[in-house]
């Protein structure tokens, strides 16, 4: 019955503070990277994981220990008043593949398949951390919503010399028309025991940072897919970031699915 739907929508506290709403979204984005720990961890301790696997496991922990210093750093930063976005040239593939691997090893995921698709320029001028917030918060949503057996996620990425599209889609059953108007508002969740209802908010905020936008498409008939498109093009002044992007990063295509023993 609709009365007992899932639904919550809490209020915000009073007085609700940029620092305290701070602690909230960062609070909700700490538990991904400490899900990829303790997943890739359990991997460490098996006994019969080749010299390469074992370094893999190892890279992919100490990815999710950098991306958890970025979180508390931008914490600080909040706290003294200051902007945490950091555009540079960096790569979105190399985003997206990271952001898959990260979901892919924990346990309850790991036979959901998450595929990516790039079309174009692969390499342009966004926070490279923070878009992947962003790609895992909406790649979350769809694995917990999707069937831990059949579920189907897609992501795609289209990239030109002024706007970067991004896509995710899955095939689970659909966010409710009762939610839609109001997915994107703090502590508005749906159907998630114990969900916290911050990561759309966390998704919008990030890329309207950007100078995007981001929105849910409403024409989709199948699952659920939610559009972004944000500037890409290289400021004229533009810094490299300290580790350079990939060589090759000419209009191609790319596909990527990641699978994990």
């Amino acid at each position: 019955m609709l009365e007992r739907a899932v639904r919550r929508r809490r209020s915000l506290p009073e007085p609700f503070s940029a620092l305290s709403r701070m602690v909230a979204l960062i609070s909700h984005d700490l538990r991904h990277p400490l899900s990829a720990i303790l997943a890739n961890a359990e991997f460490l301790s098996q006994a019969d994981i080749s010299e390469t696997q074992r370094n893999d496991f190892y890279q992919e922990i100490r990815s999710a220990v950098e991306g958890m210093n970025e979180l508390l750093s931008s914490l600080l930063e909040c706290s003294a008043g200051r902007d945490t976005l950091r555009p540079a040239i960096r790569n979105i593939v190399g985003t997206i593949h990271r952001l898959i691997r990260m979901t892919s090893v924990r346990q309850e995921f790991r036979r959901i398949t998450i595929k990516h698709h790039h079309e174009g320029i692969t390499v342009g001028w966004f926070d490279d951390n923070c878009l992947e917030r962003v790609i895992t918060n909406l790649v979350l949503n769809a694995c917990e919503a999707v069937s831990p057996d059949s579920g189907q996620i897609v992501i795609t990425t289209t990239g030109d010399h002024a706007w970067l599209q991004i896509g995710v889609w899955d095939n689970g059953p659909g966010i409710p028309p009762a939610i839609k108007s109001s997915a994107f508002e703090p502590f508005v969740s749906y159907g998630k025991a114990g969900g916290s209802g911050l990561g759309l908010a966390i998704a919008k905020k990030i890329i309207e940072d950007h100078g995007g936008e981001i929105y849910l498409d409403e024409r989709n008939k199948t699952g659920t897919l939610f559009r972004i498109k944000i500037p890409f093009g290289i400021p004229e002044r533009g810094i490299m970031p300290v580790s350079p992007p990939h060589p090759k990063h000419e209009s191609r295509s790319v596909v990527c699915s990641v699978n994990v023993p």
